[in-house]
């Protein structure tokens, strides 16, 4: 449970959850005919494109640490 809460302190959760609800919104109203919102589009794109970014930067950090 403490990493749980350490999680939530460093927003990974929070970063994990965004893109993965925006993107479910996206797929659901796509699989019901319905039209997919502009607004909504970007900011599913811009929720996962800064996801991605963080993830990419959390190992190149992790790599510097390694080589000292």
């Amino acid at each position: 449970m403490a990493k749980f809460w350490d999680l939530v302190e460093r927003s990974v959760i929070v970063q994990s959850l965004l893109p993965l609800a925006f993107g479910a919104a996206v797929i659901y109203l796509s699989v019901a005919g319905r039209p997919v919102p502009e607004l909504l589009a970007h900011l599913t794109w811009a929720c996962v494109s800064f996801w991605m970014g963080t993830k990419i930067q959390h190992a190149v950090d992790a790599n510097r640490a390694k080589r000292g």
